[in-house]
């Protein structure tokens, strides 16, 4: 009796029971971990996609935006110089 105690407050037999567990339920819960861990993926990956997309659109907007400044500065500048050249 005292050996079952012993083992029972050590541990041991919660590792057996874990182990039995895993054995038995594994194979019924690995099917649906695995359609649970391939829509996380996917999902990640579209969300990944998505982001891609949405930098690199930003990131045209910014340029446009960037070239029609530089158009701008570089004819108020071409103005401003024609002005005084006018005056002169």
């Amino acid at each position: 009796m005292a050996l079952l105690d012993d083992v029972l407050e050590g541990g041991l037999g919660t590792g057996i029971v874990a182990a039995v567990g895993v054995a038995v339920l594994g194979p019924v819960l690995v099917p649906v971990l695995r359609s649970t861990a391939k829509m996380a993926i996917r999902g990640g990956m579209m969300a990944y996609d998505y982001g891609r997309q949405a930098v690199a659109e930003l990131g045209e907007m910014a340029g446009d935006l960037a070239a029609e400044t530089r158009a701008e500065a570089a004819a108020a500048s071409h103005s401003a110089s024609s002005r005084t050249a006018k005056s002169s």
